[in-house]
């Protein structure tokens, strides 16, 4: 058969060699039309329909018989499919429909969990197959109940002996190494099952567990109850049982998180496996905190009724399961409603569980307790840093059950070395001083807010009341501090003038006078702070505005509710009762710039495991600009040199100091409050009535006539501060800068009808020393050269006889900053040996009591009303 001729194999086109095949669909479209011949070798030269699919050359009549059959061949393939979709293909999807020879079946998977999924396009293809889901659920339960078993298998239920080793809190000093005490002394006694009373063995299963005898150790109810609570946003729950409470404490509370309270309710399910019920509960009520330093029922029954278990009535049992909660809150020595309404809810559900009848319950009474005893560990100057540490955990948090049992490290910010020097600077007072002479002090970092020192008392146990940080007293003088730092703030310069005359009338009638009625004349803004001239500040307030010295303190950390703190012009003078930790936080605000800082007394707590569990975190204020600060530290130099607290020149070795000294009306208090660049320190002094309910006048001693802030607590704070910046850095504060404000001018004057006779007030009484005692009259710092004479006139004015009144100059006519006018000066100079005036409160504020009935007059209890007496108020 010649090669023309030969026919199709299979009804499909045969492809010769060196042939390429046509797709169906284009054979079919050119045999219609182009006719164009495929072939390699030849090219078509007749114009018959088709296309030739061979390659040799026959006649025209064979190419003709040829292309007929090709067309015929290429109209019957058309019509079924010619190629095979690859598997790649199919799982893409992109198969032609009908395609293959799998025409409506699904596409099979190339893996186990079909991911991503076969036949799919995007985006279901990345979805998840049931397949896969079931399979990750069947993995995950396996891994857990594989690690279930695992742990169950691993934990052991612990001894009651086990969990004496981590329930002490132990607190340092900065270093870190050095232990300053313990919050509590563990004292447990053992008592074997048969020697706990039924009576208090029924309460707790009353209170705090109704299903224990019953349950498996866990309550799946309680779990499901507290998990929902926590979703909510809820104080974490953990759903426990008395068993999960007994195997809590050996975690002693650390483990709050899900996998800590799984691992507590493994060690349950375990604990119930291998114990009695009655031996779990007797190793509960052996093990539970109830305060008062007492672990277990037989250190509580002696903490809170001096009596052994065995003799506790069903009152008392009652009592002592009302009080497991929160030992140390529920406590009847600290609240007796709420201990009584506990009290009273647990004798309700044992009468619901008929462990005893109505009328046996409605018999009972509320039990009497012993007072409680002081913890050994507070006695001392050390027990008011440990109670201020617990006061600042319990403020961040904390709660006094786990302070008490939590067993962490605790590292405080106080200075072992500072605070020793504090307690010596105490301790160096003469031994004449009065029983009921107070002091407290606290010693500050200003970089950081951090307490390095504090003297609260001689002995916490005696005495509770922290006089560092929670007695108050009239602040005085320190308090015009604030009106210095608003004149400043407000365009007033440092040599901007005030009159310094004695006494003085201002609207309203309010009268104020210097110690000793001293005339200063018109004196700088400076100079008043360096003398703490009464009038001169009284002045420079009403021009201010006494609103603006209130919110200077407040801007500067103040409490607003500091009592006695109002808008009143006496505030200058200091109406207002801080304590002397907030006063050492107000003025370490102006030594470091203008940024509040916070005060704190605790840097770290680590549990038990070395994870921390808390750090503190300082945060910065702007209260005031630096530069307004800057000034301010300039004019707070002059007490300390120039004024009052100039002794401290001597006591620090000419070491910069900045500060300012105060004693309030009728010397009830007296204050210095004085930084460098590296502390601040306040000190404070006050003697509180035979009946703690006031304040009386300082009784003097140390040969001191009268207690000023210019003596003994500017003699504290020097100790204090010499011994504790040995070694350090001489630091010098920055120059008096330019304020862009500076525009100001004085301008209130007093109505001349208002002005005083210019004759001298009233020597004052024995009743009532309102006065400055003679050696602390002003002016030995007054260079002599500054005060002319009629021999010396001015040397462009008339003579000194005929030199007009100061308040007839006009201000461009008035001295320099650094000369006083002559006609406002004394006609004497007080003696050389005679102090600059100290600033008496009581010189200036006659009528305080008048004016603010009750401030100042409160010994205790600080303004968030934590514990330590009555408020200032």
């Amino acid at each position: 058969m010649s090669e023309s001729r030969r026919p199709s194999s299979g009804g499909g086109n045969r492809r010769a060699a060196g042939v390429r095949r046509t797709p169906s669909g284009k054979s079919a479209k050119g045999g219609a039309g182009k006719g164009s011949s495929r072939s390699g070798s030849s090219k078509s030269t007749g114009s018959a329909k088709g296309t030739s699919r061979t390659a040799s050359k026959g006649t025209s009549g064979a190419r003709t018989g040829a292309a007929a059959t090709t067309s015929a061949a290429s109209a019957s393939s058309a019509k079924r499919p010619t190629s095979r979709t690859s598997v790649s293909a199919r799982h893409a999807g992109a198969a032609p429909k009908g395609a293959g020879t799998g025409r409506g079946k699904k596409v099979a998977a190339t893996n186990f969990l079909n991911y991503p999924r076969a036949g799919r396009k995007n985006p279901w293809r990345w979805i998840p197959s049931l397949r896969m889901i079931v399979g990750a659920m069947a993995l995950f339960v396996l891994a857990g109940l594989g690690f279930a078993a695992w742990l169950y298998n691993d934990t052991e239920v612990p001894e009651p002996s086990d969990f004496a080793l981590a329930q002490t809190s132990r607190v340092y000093f900065a270093d870190g190494e050095t232990e300053m005490g313990q919050f509590s002394e563990i004292n447990r006694t053992e008592l074997p099952a048969d020697e706990i009373p039924d009576n208090i063995k029924q309460a707790v299963v009353a209170s705090e567990d109704s299903s224990f005898y019953e349950n498996r150790g866990v309550s799946p109810r309680g779990i499901v109850r507290a998990f929902v609570n926590n979703l909510q946003g809820g104080a974490r729950q953990g759903g426990s049982t008395i068993t999960m409470q007994y195997v809590e404490r050996y975690y002693t509370g650390t483990e709050t998180s899900y996998v800590g309270k799984a691992k507590e309710a493994i060690m349950a399910l375990k604990a119930d496996q291998e114990l009695s019920k009655d031996e779990i509960l007797s190793r509960y009520l052996n093990t539970i905190y109830f305060g008062r330093g007492a672990y277990g029922v037989q250190e509580a029954s002696q903490a809170y009724f001096d009596k052994d278990a065995s003799e506790l009535t069903d009152a008392e049992a009652a009592l002592l399961v009302a009080v497991i909660p929160s030992p140390s809150t529920y406590d009847p020595a600290n609240d007796p409603e709420k201990s009584t309404q506990l009290w009273d809810r647990v004798i309700t559900r044992q009468v619901a569980e008929e462990q005893m009848t109505p009328a046996e319950a409605d018999a009972l009474e509320f039990p009497q307790t012993v007072e409680p005893n002081s913890e050994n560990s507070l006695g001392g100057t050390n027990g008011y840093l440990l109670s201020q540490v617990r006061n600042e955990l319990i403020a961040e948090g904390f709660t006094e059950d786990e302070i008490n049992t939590g067993g962490f490290t605790i590292v405080s910010t106080i200075d072992p070395a500072i605070q020793e020097n504090t307690v010596q600077a105490v301790e160096n007072l003469p031994e004449d001083r009065p029983e009921n002479n107070r002091v407290g002090t606290v010693t500050m970092d200003p970089s950081t807010g951090a307490i390095r020192g504090m003297y609260g008392g001689a002995d916490y146990v005696t005495q509770a009341q922290n006089d560092a940080t929670q007695s108050r007293m009239q602040a005085g003088s320190i308090f015009k501090t604030f009106t210095l730092i608003a004149a400043l703030e407000d365009g007033y310069p440092l040599d901007s003038r005030w009159d310094g005359d004695s006494p003085k009338t201002f609207r309203g009638g309010w009268t104020v006078k210097n110690f000793n009625d001293v005339d200063y004349g018109r004196v700088t803004l400076e100079k008043a702070t360096t003398n703490s001239i009464n009038t001169a500040y009284a002045e420079a307030n009403l021009e201010v505005g006494p609103e603006r010295t209130r919110e200077t303190a407040v801007s500067l950390g103040l409490p607003e509710k500091t009592p006695g703190l109002t808008d009143d012009a006496a505030n200058v003078l200091g109406s207002a009762s801080p304590t002397v930790a907030e006063m050492a936080e107000v003025y370490g605000s102006i030594a470091s710039g203008g940024v509040h800082r916070d005060s704190y007394v605790v840097q770290s707590v680590t549990r038990p495991d070395g994870s921390s569990r808390y750090e503190h975190e300082t945060t910065d204020t702007q209260g005031m600009d630096e530069e307004v600060a800057i000034n301010a530290t300039v004019a707070l130099q002059g007490p300390p040199t120039q004024g009052s607290a100039r002794d401290l020149q001597n006591v620090m070795g000419g070491r910069p100091v900045a500060g300012k000294t105060g004693t309030s009306e009728s010397f009830r208090s007296a204050w210095f409050v004085g930084f460098t660049p590296q502390l601040v320190t306040a000190v404070g002094m006050f003697q509180p009535s035979a009946d703690g309910t006031s304040e009386e006048s300082l009784t003097p001693f140390g040969g001191e006539q009268n207690i000023t802030g210019g003596t003994f607590p500017t003699q504290i704070w020097g100790d204090i501060m010499s011994t504790s910046l040995e070694g350090e850095e001489y630091l010098d504060f920055p120059e008096e800068v330019q304020l862009d404000n500076e525009t100001q001018e004085r301008s209130y004057v007093p109505p001349p009808t208002q002005e005083p006779e210019p004759t001298r007030a009233p020597e004052p009484t024995e009743e009532e020393p309102s006065e400055e005692p003679t050696t602390e009259e002003p002016t030995t710092e007054e260079p002599t050269t500054e005060e002319p004479t009629t021999e010396e006139p001015e040397p462009t004015e008339e003579p000194t006889t005929e030199e007009p009144e100061p308040t007839e100059q006009p201000p461009s006519e008035e001295p320099p900053a650094d000369e006083e006018p002559p006609a406002d000066q004394p006609t004497e100079e007080p003696p050389a040996d005679e102090e600059g005036g100290e600033e008496e409160a009581d010189a200036g504020l006659p009528e305080v009591e008048d004016l603010l009935p009750g401030e100042g007059q409160g010994l205790g209890g600080d303004r968030e009303g934590r514990d330590g007496g009555r408020g200032g108020d």
